[in-house]
């Protein structure tokens, strides 16, 4: 009974503990980020001003600048599309490397499986901007950049949602095609295809869906797209094609995601990945 009181009494002493940890970090992080009420609430006139500029010119925007932004515009979605292309074949070629009901049958086919699976994780632990850092030095200012930097961190995720697919097949089409003596390529091409490609082909589309939006992103370290052309009308602050831009934006990404709906559902993959 004393040893039972003593373990409640410790118990609720580490989660107190715990407790007042946890206060503390969020008062640190609130501290860290100045997140404070006399910081949120200081805005000063310049600010105010700015901003109600912005809003006013959302009401006003200048189309003489569409067939730049328009262009722009493309250069992202090209971006986007050739990354993605890029990290769908890349992904192909080794997810089934990173399946464990395909490759734990061997110490051999374990050890390719941790390298694989870690590769996929290196590469996504890299946000796409500090990639594209990188790249444009490699490549200099432009699209390239962008390109390599959004191929590289698509295989992470690609490759990881790929593998998790053919991790999660049923065993049965697997199992028959096996006992029929098939080698693993024909194991993979009639038990495992037919039941992965719909996933493979509805994460690729959601994947580019993902990479239109990183590629804004990008264009404020050099990477090109609509995030250069965005990024010069704030330096210049030229409101009314700051505010042509972000509708132009708002279009293409609202399109683009109810087109990735679509073609999910038809697919029967409704879920998005994370």
């Amino acid at each position: 009974m004393a040893r039972g009181k003593l373990s409640t009494a410790l118990s609720r002493a580490l989660w107190l503990g715990l407790g007042v940890l946890g206060l503390a970090l969020i008062w640190a992080s609130l501290v860290r980020t100045e997140f404070l009420p006399q910081r949120v609430l200081g805005i000063g006139p310049k600010g105010q001003e700015a901003f109600v500029r912005l809003i006013s010119a959302l009401a006003h925007p200048d189309l003489t600048v569409l067939p730049e932004i328009a262009d722009g515009m493309w250069e992202s979605i090209a971006m986007g599309l050739i990354g993605t292309l890029l990290a769908v074949v890349a992904s192909l070629l080794t997810c089934f490397l990173a399946a464990r009901n395909l490759t734990f049958g061997t110490p051999q086919g374990k050890a390719v499986y941790l390298v694989v699976r870690t590769v996929y994780n290196i590469v996504r632990a890299f946000p796409p901007i500090v990639l594209a850092m990188l790249f444009v030095v490699l490549w200099g200012v432009g699209p390239l950049a962008g390109v390599m930097a959004l191929a590289v961190h698509s295989v992470g995720m690609l490759g990881k949602l790929f593998a998790e697919a053919i991790e999660g097949a049923d065993p049965g089409p697997i199992e028959a095609v096996r006992s029929t003596g098939a080698s693993p390529i024909q194991v993979v091409a009639y038990g495992i295809l037919p039941q992965v490609l719909p996933h493979f082909v509805a994460y690729s589309v959601y994947r580019w869906d993902i990479n239109i939006r990183m590629s804004i992103v990008l264009g404020v370290v050099g990477a090109g797209g609509i995030g250069n052309l965005l990024q010069q009308y704030f330096g210049y602050l030229k409101y009314e094609q700051i505010s042509t831009t972000f509708l132009a934006i708002l279009v293409v990404v609202t399109a683009l995601d109810l087109a990735s709906g679509w073609i999910r559902e038809r697919l029967g993959v409704v879920s998005a990945p994370v």
